[in-house]
C-alpha cells in the first residue's frame, strides 16, 4: 500500500495541471452494466450456475500499457475534459500503470481544488463496509445470517418473514427509502412520502427514526428470497442491527472493526474542511446529506486513498474470517454480494447522493482498479469508465 500511496502523491502535482472542460454538461449515456441497471429493476431469482464467471473481465498486455503509458494519458486526460468531469479519478493497471485526474473546485470560494485528499460522500459505496461488520459480527458468534430480523424489530409485521442474509443480498423484497429517477442513477431523492418531514435543522435521532417507521411500515414489494431489488433501506436497518448487537453506536462500531485497522483516517460521517462542497445539486437530493439520512446505506465520507486502503485490507488483513471473506467475493444468483456487484473476479459498486457520485471497481487479485469520487452533479463515472476501457481495449491479451 504504501508504494501505492506514495505513486498518488507524486502523481498529484501533474494532476493538478489538467484542464476542466466548461459549458453546459452534455447528457450522459452510462455504460449498461449490472450495477446500473440493478437500481431499477426487480430481478426474479435463478440459479446460481447461469453467472457467467468470465463476463466483463479484461486481461491486458501490461507490458504494452506500460510503453505507451504517456499516449494512454493522453487519452484519459482528453475524455475527463471532454465529459466535464469534476473531482478525483485513480486507475491502476498491472504494477507498471497508474492514472491520476483531480479536475475542479472542492471549494470555488476559498480557492480549493479537489486533490487526493479532497473527501466526498460515497453514496452506496457505504454498503460493502456496512456488509463486512455484520460479517464480523457472525465471525465473533453474536450474529447469524439466518436471524429473522423480528429479533431486532419485534414489532415489524414482516420480520418473521426476513433473515439477515436477505438485507445483505437486497432479497428482502422491503420499498427503497431514496426514489432513483431513472435507470442511470444520475439523481436520487428521499421518498415523497418522508422527503418533508426530513429536515436539515432535525437532529440525528430525528431523521433517523422518520426513516426507521417509514421502512418498518411498509409492504413488501414481493416475497423475501423470491426476488431480487437494489433498496438502500436493506442496508439502513443493517446499520440499526450493528448498533443492537453490538451494543455501540453504528458508526463507533464500523470505526473499530474497519476502520482503525485499515488506517482509514480520512473515512467517517461528519465533513470537515477537506470535504467538498457539492456543485450544480438540487435542494431535494441534498437532503440526502442532511444528519441521520443517510447513515449505513450511504453516509460515508471519504476519499480516494483510504478507499484504495480498503480494496488493499479487505480481503487480505484479516479483518474479517476467511469464510466472510468468501462470501464478500461470491455472487449470489443476481450477480450481487454485501454491497458489490461480482462478475468473474471483477467487484463494483456505485452511488449518488446529492450532487456527489462515486464508483469502486477492482479486480480480486487489484490488477486493475478504477476509483473516482466527485462533487459535480452531472458527473458520470460509470461512462467514464466505460470511454477508459474501450480505450484499453486495444492493449488486450487476446
Amino acid at each position: 500500500m504504501s508504494r501505492l500511496i506514495k505513486s498518488i502523491l507524486c502523481m498529484s502535482l501533474a494532476a493538478c495541471m489538467l484542464l476542466c472542460g466548461c459549458g453546459a454538461p452534455q447528457e450522459s449515456q452510462p455504460e449498461t452494466t449490472a450495477e446500473t441497471t440493478a437500481a431499477a429493476t426487480t430481478v426474479p431469482a435463478k440459479p446460481a450456475a447461469t453467472i457467467d464467471e468470465t463476463a466483463n473481465v479484461k486481461r491486458y498486455d501490461f507490458l504494452s500499457i506500460k510503453q505507451k503509458t504517456d499516449e494512454i494519458n493522453s487519452a484519459f486526460n482528453g475524455y475527463v475534459s471532454e465529459r466535464r468531469f469534476k473531482g478525483v479519478i485513480y486507475m491502476k493497471l498491472g504494477n507498471d500503470f497508474e492514472y491520476l485526474s483531480a479536475t475542479g473546485s472542492s471549494d470555488a470560494n476559498n480557492h480549493k481544488n479537489n486533490s487526493i485528499n479532497t473527501r466526498f460522500y460515497i453514496g452506496a459505496l457505504t454498503e460493502q463496509m456496512t456488509a463486512a461488520a455484520v460479517l464480523s459480527l457472525v465471525d465473533s458468534d453474536k450474529l447469524s445470517l439466518d436471524d429473522t430480523i423480528d429479533k431486532f424489530f419485534p414489532d415489524y409485521k414482516y420480520g418473521e418473514d426476513i433473515t439477515v442474509d436477505n438485507l445483505l443480498n437486497m432479497t428482502s423484497g422491503i420499498p427503497n427509502y431514496i426514489v432513483r429517477s431513472d435507470i442511470s442513477d444520475m439523481a436520487a431523492n428521499l421518498h415523497i412520502a418522508i422527503n418533508d418531514d426530513i429536515k436539515e435543522d432535525n437532529s440525528f435521532d430525528e431523521n433517523k427514526k422518520i426513516i426507521l417507521d417509514w421502512i418498518l411500515s411498509q409492504d413488501l414489494r414481493f416475497e423475501p428470497s423470491s426476488s431480487f431489488e437494489n433498496s438502500d433501506s436493506n442496508y439502513y436497518l443493517l446499520g440499526e442491527i450493528i448498533a443492537k448487537v453490538s451494543g455501540e453506536s453504528y458508526e463507533d462500531y464500523i470505526y473499530s472493526v474497519i476502520f482503525k485497522p485499515l488506517a482509514m483516517n480520512a473515512t467517517s460521517f461528519d465533513g470537515g474542511d477537506k470535504l467538498a462542497l457539492p456543485y450544480d445539486g438540487n435542494a431535494e437530493g441534498d437532503k440526502l446529506c442532511y444528519s441521520g439520512v443517510g447513515y449505513s446505506a450511504c453516509g460515508m465520507i471519504s476519499n480516494i486513498s483510504d478507499l484504495l486502503k480498503w480494496t488493499d485490507g479487505i480481503f487480505y488483513d484479516k479483518i474479517i474470517s476467511d469464510e466472510s471473506i468468501n462470501k464478500m467475493r461470491t455472487p449470489t444468483e443476481n450477480g450481487y454480494s454485501c454491497g458489490m456487484y461480482i462478475s468473474g473476479d471483477r467487484l463494483s459498486a456505485s452511488g449518488r447522493c446529492g450532487a456527489y457520485s462515486s464508483m469502486l471497481s477492482y479486480t480480486t487479485d487489484k490488477s486493475e482498479i478504477f476509483v473516482s469520487l466527485s462533487n459535480y452533479n452531472f458527473s458520470d463515472p460509470s461512462f467514464l469508465r466505460g470511454l477508459f476501457r474501450k480505450y484499453l481495449s486495444k492493449f488486450s491479451a487476446g
